[in-house]
Parts: C-alpha cells; structure tokens; sequence
C-alpha cells in the first residue's frame, strides 16, 4: 500500500457510524426496488435508458449498456449508480457510494468513497459538490473513477428506520454485550446477547455500536462490528424481500417517495426489481472503502482524505469497472496534493 511518509495516521471520521450510512442506503434502495416491481416482475418491460454523466474518460454521450464508450466496451446490461446520503444540518454529501450492477451474472459490487476525498475543486472535500445538486457531485464522482454514473439516487436515513418497521422489526442475534450512552448525540444503546425482535431504531443502534462505556465490546473491535452490521443488513433485506403483501407494498412505496431522490423512473426500478429476483445478497454483493490518507492539508483544508492511486485504482476495477478492460491511471482522476 502506497503511504506518504513513514506511516502517517489515518484520521478517523468523528462520527463513526457514518460509513456504515451507505451500507443501509444500498439495503434500502434494494429491497425497495423488489418491492416496487413485485407483482409486474412477469411483463415484459423496457431496459433502462439515461444520460449518463460526463468523465475523465473519452465517452460517447450517446453510450448504453452493452454498446461502445469511445474505445471501451461496456459489458453487456450493466449498470452505474451513485448513490448518497446528504448531512442533514449542511447539505454536504455524507455517505457517497458507487454500485455497478452486473445483470447477467447478478453481481453487486460498490465502493464507498470518503466524505473527506481529496478533489480539484474550490472546496478541495468531495463532500461538498453535492451542495450545488446531484447532478454536480456526479459529475465529480464520474470523473474521479472514470467511467459514466447512469443513475443516481440520494437517500435520507430515516427510510432504513422505517423500512425496517413496516416489515414488522427483524430477528436479530445480538452478538456480545451493548451498554452505551452518548447524551450529546441522545444515543442510548442497551442490549443483552442473544436472539431477539428488533425494532427499526433498535437495528440502527445496534450497528451503530462500536464499545461499552468501560471500554469492553467485540474481541476483535472493528472487524467484528462489520461482519455484525452485514449480517445485520442481509437480515433486513432478506425479510424486506419476503413481504408481498399489498398492504406493505403501498407503504414501501410511500417510504422510498418520501426518501428517496433519484433520476429512476417508475418503469425502471420495476426492470431492475425483475432482474433482482435473482439475485442472492449472500453471494452476489461485494463491497470496500478506497483506501488513502486522512491527514492531508491542501490550501488550506486540513484532515483531507487523499486517496493511493494505485490501491484505489485495483479497487476501482474489481469492484466497480462496468467495462470488459480494466482501466488505468490515465482513465481516473485521483487527485494528489501537490
């Protein structure tokens, strides 16, 4: 892994849990787009079509699926997304995400990038190109990984609270202890190990949980607290899935039009809820952080995230590459401060 200088520290996000927002972001815009398209999976529908955003790379502004970028081919029906949750008080991009959605092969792969990522724009943090729309901090994403965002989708929160609570709370194995109070965020976590029905702000909690007031916690700290927090977020999908009835339909959709912004039409989330009937979240989803340094300045900025090119690039191309080549440096903009 590339580091400037001898092992400079990472700096940590004050707020923990805010990488966790992206994980409940991709749950909710699954199981939302099943649930929209149960009951019409059977019809014949349209594939999606989109104006996709601009990027670093030469591409045809015409490009679909399956067609030719400039001189990359797109694989055959796979689609990019950007998706994110903004910060309630400043408007700035909390959770910012790209997915690519392999439809023939029912693979999910998504890649969360930094609030902090260090960008060549005025405010040097791509956080804050969603301050001036959606559109904008696409085109910043797209540039930044190098190929086209067909779709985007900006979700508030409060949706997997209540997506949870209209599937009627889920069956959750607590895994260790959970004792932790933090009055300034008016955080209260209180949970015994075990099995047992969690509510939608219970859920939240307990993937929020990082440690107990005396320090105690997961043996093996972080590590374990992601695989409680997948596991936490397969769970929900999986039950999300499993309602089919008309009742929990409406409210599903009264939830994802209260919460959600996206350039998706109605036909479209019904297309991708078809195609998604196949997919398995177990096996079928993979996802990681672009690795870097947090602790970069850059005109004044401190705590700048700047991502490794090279650690990143790799990343970019297992996860998230909806091209049958891989690209290279030339092809992203992951920018370095000088």
């Amino acid at each position: 892994m590339e580091h400037k200088g001898k092992k400079k520290k990472k700096r940590r996000l004050k707020r923990k849990y805010r990488i966790l927002r992206g994980i409940y972001a991709v749950v909710v815009v699954l199981a939302a787009i099943v649930v929209i398209g149960y009951g019409v999976w059977k019809f014949v529908l349209p594939e999606p079509e989109f104006t996709p955003a601009a990027s670093s790379s030469q591409t045809s502004s015409a490009s679909v699926p399956g067609m030719e970028d400039g001189d990359r081919q797109r694989k055959e029906q796979t689609y990019t997304f950007l998706l994110s949750v903004p910060d309630q008080a400043s408007g700035n991009g909390d959770s910012i995400m790209v997915i690519t959605y392999d439809v023939p092969n029912q693979k999910i792969g998504m890649i969360s990038i930094p609030r902090d990522t260090l960008v060549n724009t005025p405010n040097a943090k791509i956080n804050a190109s969603l301050v001036s729309g959606i559109e904008n901090l696409r085109d910043v994403v797209s540039d930044l990984v190098g190929f086209p965002l067909d779709f985007y989708i900006t979700l508030d929160l409060d949706a997997f609270v209540e997506m949870v609570d209209a599937v009627g709370g889920v069956d959750f194995d607590v895994p260790v202890e959970m004792y932790y109070d933090d009055p300034a965020q008016d955080l209260h976590i209180h949970f015994q190990p075990g099995m047992q029905h969690l509510s939608g702000q219970q859920a939240l909690e307990v993937c929020r949980f990082r440690h107990n007031a005396d320090g105690t916690g997961y043996p093996l700290g972080d590590v374990q607290r992601t695989e409680t927090t997948q596991k936490m977020m397969l769970t929900v999908a999986s039950k999300v899935m499993s309602f089919s009835g008309v009742t929990n339909l409406s409210e599903f959709v009264d939830i994802v039009q209260r919460n959600v912004e996206t350039n998706l039409s109605g036909t479209d989330l019904a297309w991708f809820a078809a195609k998604g009937l196949g997919l398995n979240l177990s096996t079928g989803v993979s996802g990681g952080t672009l690795p870097g340094d947090g602790n970069v300045s850059y005109r004044g900025v401190t705590y700048c995230y700047e991502l490794y090119p090279n650690d990143s690039l790799e990343m970019i191309n297992q996860l998230v590459n909806p091209y049958t080549t891989d690209l290279t440096l030339e092809d992203v903009n992951i920018f370095q401060a000088p």
